[in-house]
């Protein structure tokens, strides 16, 4: 019984895994999971232990370090002020959850609402640094500049926190057999 619990967890943190994709914090509901998980079974068989935790929570920190720095590092690289750093942030959660809701069409369900989320993620950020540079005066050219460098880094910035997740939901597995 013990390993179809074990299949039915790992089955939960591939489905965390992928909500990264939404825009939604997968990598913290892995690491609840794996924290109930330890704490339900102790010391037992299949029990993850709670330096692995440690450690994915750390990588955690770092997956949104990451997804939301390198948006503001795009930003400021090419000019943007504080203003369309900030603008860029706000802009891709509002991007990434409306993409969530208005799916491109894609023929494949789960691909369009995943293609959507990420893409609305990128242009929120792209349209907020835009917003943030022009409301300081600069020109639109300027402004687009900026914008497309945090549309680049909210990109850089997505994908590196969902291969964080993938290593997340690597040691977590792996602590479920050793």
């Amino acid at each position: 019984m013990i390993y179809l619990w074990i299949i039915l967890f790992i089955v939960f943190l591939i489905v965390f895994w992928l909500t990264n994709l939404f825009g939604m914090p997968g990598n913290w509901f892995m690491i609840g999971a794996a924290a109930i998980w330890t704490w339900l079974l102790g010391d037992s068989f299949a029990a993850i232990g709670w330096k692995p935790i440690l450690l994915v929570i750390a990588l955690a920190g770092l997956g949104e370090l990451l997804e939301f720095g390198a948006s503001v590092l795009g930003t400021k690289k090419m000019g943007g002020g504080r203003r369309a750093a900030t603008l860029s942030v706000i802009g891709s959660v509002i991007g990434a959850i409306a993409g969530a809701f208005i799916a491109l069409p894609i023929p494949i369900p789960v691909i369009s609402w995943v293609v959507s989320s990420v893409l609305f993620a990128c242009i929120g950020a792209l349209i907020g640094a835009t917003l943030g540079e022009k409301w300081q005066g600069s020109s639109l050219n300027s402004s687009l500049k900026v914008g497309g460098a945090a549309f680049a880094g909210r990109f850089v910035g997505t994908l590196s926190k969902i291969g964080i997740g993938a290593v997340i939901l690597t040691i977590v597995v792996v602590g479920l057999f050793f």
